[in-house]
Formats: C-alpha cells, structure tokens, sequence
C-alpha cells in the first residue's frame, strides 16, 4: 500500500500520514480558508504565479495560500539561464536562452523596477561598428549606420510600407495591452483571440496577413521574416500574424537583467514565499476525493515525484510543456500537445571573419547579422542571426548565433578567424506558431471532459498564442485570477485583484 505523505499543510489539523481511509479532517471552520498549490515548473510562468497568488491572497487575508513550486532542473528561470563567458565567471556571463524583453512588456518591466534589478542594452557593445546588416549569402544587403541615412536608404529599398507596417503594428500592440487590464480570467485562447479582434491574426500565416496588408513583399522578405527568425526561427509563410507583430516589437528597445533575466523570476519566487524544490521531478497528477469538515466532498490532487513521495493539494497549475512533462495525468492529454521547434545555440569566443560576409575591415561589419532564409533550401542555411553580445578587454568579441541545426566545425571556421571558446545547446524553444484556422487551441484548464467542474490550470496554453518571457508572465497571472474566481464568493470575502502587485 502507497503512503501518502502530507508536507506542512497548516489547515491540517495534524500533519498526518494516512493510507486507503482518505477521510480527515480538512478545514476547522474558525480558521481562515487555506489552499495548498502545486505549480509544476520555475520558469517565467510558474513563479510569476506563485508571486501574484502571494500578492492577492496576503497571509492576514481571509484566505491564505500555501505554494509549492515543483522544477526538474537545478535552477530557477526555465528558458532564461545565463553561462560564464569562457567558463570563467569573471569575464562575465551571456544568456544562453531567452536574452531580451522590451519597453513594452509592462510586467518585466516592472519587476525589474521594483526589484531594483538593473538594466542593459542587449549586448553592451560600445562600438563605432554598423548596428543592423541583412545578408543574403553573398553580400549585405541593407545595413544601418545609426544616422538619418537610414532612413533613407529604407524608402529608396522599401518606398512607404515600413510606415505603413508600423502603424498597424502600433495598433496590434495596444490592443495587446488590453490584456493586462482585463478582470477576469481566460479558459481559452479563442476566448482572447475574439475579445482582442484578433482572428486574422491567427486564422492564416503572416505571409497571407501581410499581403493583404498591401506590405511590401522585399520588406517582408527582408526586414519582418528576419525578425520572425530571429525570434522564433520560422518563416513567414509558417507562423501566424501576431508573430510577426511580436518580433517586431524588439525594434523599439530592448533590455535585458544586467545580471541574467533569471533574476526576475528567482525574485518571483523569493517573493512568493513558496515551497521551491529544485532537482524535483513530478511523474504523475492524481484526483482524489476527501471529506471535510462538514461532510462534503473536496476533490483534490496527488502529485507524486521521482523519488516516490506523494503530496496532496487543492490546486495544480502545469507552468511547463505539456508535450515535455513526461507527466501522468488521471485523463487523456493528447489532444492538448503541440509541437514544438528546436533552436540551436552557438555561442563562441574569438574573432569573426570579416571576409565571409564581404568585409575587408572588422569594424565594417554590423553588429547583428541576420539570414535571408528564402535563398537557402531549407535546413542549408548556415546561421539565423550571427549577433556580436560582448568585447572583451583582450579585443575577442563574444558572438551568439542561432542556427536551424548544429554548426559544422567548418563552418565556424569559416565564420572566424579563430576560436577560444566554443559552447553549444539545443533547445526546445517554443511551439511551432502555425496558423490555426479554427481556433482550436489547448485550454487553460485541463480536465477529463467539458462537463467537469474541475481541471488543472494549464499556462502554457498561452504559449500558442505566442511566445515571449512576457506573455509567460499574462499567463501566470492568469492562471492566478482563475484561481482567485474559483476560491472567492460572496461567503469568502477576498480583497479586490486589482494589479495582481499588491503592497511593491
């Protein structure tokens, strides 16, 4: 017989460790309600939850919340981590996952503030080098020198559809703000695709989107599937239109955690107060029944990890890729998967060559290099993005490139002129963002069938509508309001959501 072992739940009258009974005592009623929550993953996601659960329902409240905080890994901060620069922590360090976030994204932002974590510029280059260069094989295309110039290069190649792009662009995202401001909570994407207007967004790939935008094709071509690249390593004719829109953003500033964006969410999680267990594995999610107090039925959650304990809780929120979770659920989860893209991360330490892109001068070439993918067959293209993030004090500049597959040892000796320091990874970076023609996207709540009453809170739903540090962040106080819709009635007063940021 498996044993039970219930870990410091204080609405317990006892701790207590039980076996096939499944009936105790849950709630004594002259006590404040307490829920236990299970949030599976410490990503950007699952902390940002636990810290707006801990800012709505305050320990004094009517209501209190107990969070435990379940990651695999030994770290906080899912696809934000940082590396020492050549292994040696005192060259600095360079994010190895999810590196910027932009003015726009109001909840890092934020956080950052009111954390008093400081902020970069991305790469922290000072350099007289070009910022931006567009390479299609052979030669740079379009490249920018940071002067009026630009600007005029771009009409003489593009003519007006840049305006005419950014201000539909300016249009998307302030309807995207509309997120941020909502008072209720979300079971389904489509749900916010309809309340946003934004169905011709999703229902055909960008490429369709902006034609019918009147978009200059060498304009989507160049500069918009460059940015879908180097965001999410897809084309235009593969992805949805809020996509394009999204990566486009990174044009007006981007920032980045001085010390690595992880510091956000290992703030998150300190602040929360929650249970965090690291080198935890979940393998399974059970309901159960209990009785309480009064003799009603409360149905619950096991959660069971790899090292054979079982905890029991009131709430479950999955913050981590169904399709990675390896999890066992008490129903069918199939249908809620979806694929996902593998990116590959080259990071390396040395001198690039110059001559490979049609250099003779290394302060000639740009900064960011980025592909154009239409004159490379698919899976042939050397790099996505070939981006300059530090120069150290000894002249090597420190260069990170995504690529669709591993690069070739040749191939990175014919991108530099020599190398100290080379360091690789694959991740599985984010969902393949395809159109979706008839809104069918995972819910919020995962459960057995529409006709339950009870489910998981799934955040990484939100996923598929797109992908950033940021929405991770919407998803997470999402995923705290439907929590908070579930708990508070006219019976149990709660204090009003309001920002989700309470006293900071």
């Amino acid at each position: 017989m498996k044993l039970l072992l219930i870990v410091g739940l204080s609405f317990l009258t006892n701790n207590v460790i039980y076996g096939d009974i499944g009936q105790h005592v849950l709630q004594d009623k002259n006590t404040p309600l307490t829920k236990s929550v299970a949030i599976i993953g410490g990503g950007a996601s699952g902390t940002s939850t636990a810290f707006w659960l801990s800012n709505v329902f305050p320990s004094d409240g009517n209501i209190q919340v107990v969070s435990t905080i379940f990651e695999k890994s030994d770290y906080i901060g899912g696809r934000s981590i940082t590396v020492p620069i050549k292994d040696d922590d005192s060259l600095g360090t360079i994010e190895l996952g999810a590196s910027i976030f932009v003015e726009a994204n109001k909840n890092l932002m934020t956080a950052a503030e009111k954390f008093n974590l400081e902020l970069t510029q991305l790469t922290g280059v000072e350099s007289a080098r070009p910022g931006l260069g567009i390479w299609d094989g052979k030669e740079l295309v379009f490249e920018e020198s940071g002067s009026y110039w630009d600007t005029i290069k771009a009409i003489w190649r593009y003519g007006f559809t840049p305006m005419k792009f950014q201000r539909k662009q300016k249009e998307v995202v302030e309807k995207f703000f509309e997120l941020y401001d909502t008072d209720y909570g979300f079971k389904n994407i489509a749900k916010i695709v309809d309340t946003l207007g934004f169905k011709s967004l999703f229902n055909q790939s960008a490429s369709d989107y902006l034609k019918k935008l009147g978009i200059n094709e060498r304009f989507s071509n160049e500069i918009l599937q460059t940015a879908t690249r180097g965001n999410y390593c897809q084309n235009l004719n593969a992805l949805h239109g809020l996509a394009v829109m999204v990566s486009m953003e990174a044009s007006h500033g981007t920032w980045a955690v001085k010390d690595g964006n992880f510091r956000i969410f290992e703030e998150f999680a300190i602040r929360s107060k929650a249970n965090v267990l690291l080198n935890t594995k979940v393998i399974s999610v059970s309901n159960i029944t209990e009785i309480d107090s009064f003799g009603n039925d409360v149905r619950r959650y096991a959660v069971e990890t790899e090292d054979g304990i079982i905890q029991v809780f009131d709430e479950v929120v999955l913050a981590a890729p169904l399709r990675f979770s390896d999890i066992v659920f008490s129903f069918p989860t199939q249908h809620y998967k979806r694929d996902y893209h593998t990116v590959h991360v080259t990071l390396v330490s040395g001198h690039s060559n110059p001559n490979y892109f049609g250099k003779n001068d290394i302060e000639k070439l740009p900064i960011f290099i980025y592909l154009l993918a239409q004159n490379f067959p698919d899976g042939q293209a050397p790099f996505e993005t070939f981006s300059v993030h530090r120069i150290l004090q000894n002249g090597e500049t420190v260069v990170k490139i995504f690529s669709p597959n591993k690069p070739e040892e040749e191939q990175l000796d014919q991108l530099f002129l020599n190398r100290t320091w080379t360091y690789y990874k694959e991740w599985q970076a984010f969902p393949q963002l395809y159109p979706v023609e008839d809104m069918d996207f995972p819910s919020f709540i995962l459960k057995a069938n529409e006709q339950d009453e009870f489910g998981i809170v799934y955040t990484g739903s939100f996923e598929n509508f797109v992908s950033t540090m940021e929405t991770q962040t919407i998803s997470g106080k999402n995923a705290a309001r439907l929590l908070y819709e579930k708990w508070c009635s006219k019976s149990v007063h709660c204090k009003k959501f309001g920002d989700g940021w309470g006293d900071y």
